[in-house]
């Protein structure tokens, strides 16, 4: 009896997908009867690509859901099967399709299929695998149809039809998630509108809110991520797939966050729903790594590997975590190391390599294990071989060869892991424990690009202060590495993607001081002198987290003028370990609120550094301004709802003269309400001075008066209010707070409480207060 194939519409939705059309629809082809494609849009050769497939393409007016675009693709559909594939996939076995559907059942309205999804690793060669199953073949029937504007599904309508779902061995390969780091922000980004505008109709849904969570996590903002996973779970039933999906995302919300309780107490709970997981053995592994309980640690990675050889299909519907083998074999090996197994981690470090040669981690696990074997020719010869491979690691390796090499001069170190798997030559009596005499006690930490003339003068000036330096270098192409080097410095390359505290990370990951100082190559530390910041430290209380220092900078106007800026940054703080401590935001970047987040206070400091970088010349200026104007825009597109960066944006905007813009994003920032009230402050005196230029004197006042409530005694926003008065011929009242700007001048001292303060000069108040006295309007 000859089995006649089963007959398959494949289905797409596509817009500018050149680079992954033509391997899909090759994929498919010989598979699928007929294929239809619906463009979005497109304005590169997708189109042209899928005319040599197909003849069914049609044209579809992008309304912001994916649901109704998938519709349209299936009204067209006239094979009893359907294939929902996307552009960036490719059907890996045909035969398992056609076997599935040769065996339906009648009763069967959907399949599942393997979908492993590919995601470039950010170090090293490789990718990382993400394994799920998804229904993505379906009988062809007018009731069964997505529903969602964006992550879009259509298991509910086969199940309202009394249909069941059969599971399949089919397999789609994702390439998607192989994009830039540009083109995913802004995949994510898209994704993030849509399904705020979808948890508006649908406010109780867990489903939309874990999205919502996941994409806020992929776009590092965090403190989103956990907000919406909380809702998540309050939302999702006992029973939901959706709930140890949510728990094991925020199981790793919590532990980026730096929150371990609550990090293990959700992957707990999720392994009590869904037993035969991968996922939250992760999430368990790593943060008992970080808290250096390796026994613990060791048996949940151990667990993971059990169930990524013998791969649950439940937890594959939920969605699962598909570490790959090397980086596992690398963990195994730094909990056995943890543990004083180094043979044991010697065997898994080789085993890691054996699978991926190129990977840095088990390279530098295996350097560990060698040398507390005493085998220090294996590891010279390792390292030069492994560099000869990958030369774009050369600096990593020259800095661990030289590490390696002072070890063994002084036969008194050893090589250690902190909780990102980083190491580092540190002074030890034990093996994972540094005391406190042996610990630097100051790191520096720089992002640094083309900084050859301010450099010297900045290393100089804190070489007596630090113990050691941490420079990231984001692509310089002068002097600067070779500067750094001098001074003794570690240096890292890191590529540049648009994003202050990404870089500044990166730095923190090398720090292993207790305390970290970051300063930008045109800063210095004026006061106080090397010795007496070393004993402020060694003498803070515990329950400090940092210090705010004093920032002094002279700003060059466009009309060829400078303003003397004041403001006070924590840049000196306790290096909790990366990612307990990290910087956010794309450009004016902040550390406080991680030390807030673990608990740590910030103290006022008498440490004043002087920043010389923006007193430079129009064109040098005008070129920061584009770069920070670029990089806002970004963030406020990311983050809607972040007051801080529309303050920025203002900021920004004004110096670039764009009056108008600026005001409305200096509104937008506090409409937020999501400011800190010294922000607030700057920002309320801010907006006086923009509408006071308009001649809206009553709202200038209003503006000023707000921003002195929240902090009375700064300087700029009363100088604000007093012009405001002599405009609206108030003079008295006027001369009253002239005075009072002069004598706060004049006692210049600390930190201004706003964040930051102007110093207005003298004659401009002094002229002010005449025209008080004598009672004479000014002319706007």
């Amino acid at each position: 009896m000859v089995t006649t194939n089963p007959e398959i519409s494949a289905c797409l939705i596509v817009r500018n997908e050149e680079k992954f059309i033509d391997n899909c629809l090759r994929s498919i082809s010989k598979v699928c009867k007929e294929i239809i494609v619906v463009d979005t849009g497109s304005t590169d050769r997708t189109v042209e690509i899928a005319k040599k497939y197909t003849d069914k393409i049609f044209n579809y007016t992008w309304d912001n859901n994916f649901a109704n675009a998938r519709n349209f693709a299936l009204s067209f559909a006239t094979c009893p099967f359907v294939l929902s594939i996307d552009a960036d996939e490719e059907l890996q076995n045909p035969d398992a399709l056609l076997k599935a559907l040769q065996n339906a059942k009648p009763n069967t309205g959907g399949w599942l299929v393997n979908n492993i999804s590919f995601a470039a690793r950010k170090q090293g060669a490789g990718f990382d695998t993400f394994a799920t199953k998804l229904i993505r073949v379906f009988r062809n029937h007018p009731d069964i149809r997505f529903e969602g504007i964006v992550h879009e599904q259509i298991h509910e309508s086969i199940i309202r039809n009394n249909l069941e779902i059969a599971d399949s061995e089919v397999i789609l390969l994702h390439y998607g998630y192989s994009l830039s780091p540009d083109q995913m922000r802004t995949k994510q980004v898209r994704n993030l509108h849509l399904l705020l505008e979808a948890i508006r109709t649908e406010p109780n849904s867990a489903y939309l809110h874990f999205q919502i969570a996941k994409t806020y996590l992929a776009l590092d903002n965090l403190t989103e991520a956990d907000k919406y996973i909380e809702k998540s779970l309050k939302l999702a039933k006992p029973e939901s797939s959706v709930r140890p999906q949510a728990l094991n995302y925020g199981g790793i919300i919590s532990f980026k966050i730096g929150n371990y309780q609550t990090a293990i107490q959700r992957a707990n709970e999720s392994l009590s729903v869904l037993p035969h997981q991968s996922f939250a053995h992760f999430i368990l592994g790593e943060t008992y790594s970080a808290l250096t309980d390796y026994k613990t640690a060791l048996y949940h990675y151990q667990e993971m590997e059990k169930n990524l050889k013998n791969p649950s299909s439940l937890a594959l519907v939920v969605g699962d975590y598909f570490l790959p083998f090397e980086s596992l074999y690398f963990r195994i090996g730094r909990c056995l190391v943890g543990l004083g197994k180094h043979k044991e981690a010697e065997n898994f470090f080789r085993k890691g390599l054996s699978i991926n040669p190129n990977d840095f981690d088990c390279i530098r696990g295996l350097v560990n294990a060698l040398i507390f074997q005493n085998r220090f020719d294996e590891v010279f010869d390792l390292l030069y071989s492994f560099k000869t491979n990958n030369p774009n690691l050369a600096i990593e390796i020259d800095n661990l060869v030289a590490q390696v090499e002072n070890y063994r001069e002084k036969n008194s170190k050893v090589i250690s892991y902190n909780v990102q798997d980083n190491f580092e030559i540190i002074e030890s009596k034990t093996q994972f424990e540094k005391s406190k005499e042996e610990t630097p006690l100051v790191s520096l930490s720089m992002i640094v690009k083309n900084e050859e003339k301010y450099l010297p003068g900045c290393l100089e000036n804190v070489k007596d202060i630090v113990d050691e330096i941490v420079i990231v270098d984001t692509g310089s192409t002068d002097n600067t590495k070779k500067i750094a080097q001098s001074f003794g410095a570690k240096i890292y390359d890191f590529p540049w993607q648009d994003d202050f505290a990404l870089a500044r990370n990166e730095s923190l990951k090398h720090c292993s001081g207790e305390w970290i100082i970051y300063l930008d190559a045109d800063e210095r530390i004026v006061h106080p002198g090397p010795q007496e910041l070393r004993e402020l430290l060694k003498s803070t209380d515990k329950s400090i987290g940092a210090y705010y220092c004093l920032i002094e900078s002279e700003h060059y106007q466009m009309d060829g003028s400078t303003e003397v800026h004041r403001g006070g940054y924590p840049r000196i703080f306790r290096n909790l370990g990366y990612p307990k401590i990290k910087f956010i935001g794309r450009v004016h970047e902040q550390i406080a609120p991680a030390i807030f987040q673990n608990g740590l206070s910030i103290q006022f400091s008498n440490i004043t550094i002087q920043h010389l970088g923006y007193n430079q010349s129009r064109e040098v200026m005008e070129s920061k301004i584009r770069r920070n104007y670029r990089m806002l825009i970004k963030h406020v597109q990311e983050e809607p709802l972040n007051g801080y960066a529309w303050y920025q944006l203002g900021q920004t905007l004004a110096q670039m003269s764009l009056a108008n813009e600026a005001e409305k994003a200096i509104r937008m920032a506090i409409q937020t309400k999501t400011l800190s009230k010294p922000v607030f402050a700057s920002a309320a005196s801010t907006l006086a001075k923009m509408v006071g230029n308009k001649g809206k004197y009553e709202e200038a006042l209003y503006w000023a008066e707000k921003s002195l409530e929240l902090v009375p005694d700064q300087i700029y926003a009363l100088h604000l209010k007093a012009y405001a008065l002599l405009y609206l011929q108030r003079f008295e009242e006027a001369e009253q707070l002239f005075y009072e700007v002069l004598k706060r001048l004049k006692e210049k001292q600390g930190i201004p409480l706003t964040g930051f303060d102007i110093l207005i000069p003298e004659h401009i108040v002094l002229k002010g207060l005449d025209m008080a006295k004598r009672k004479i309007k000014p002319i706007l």
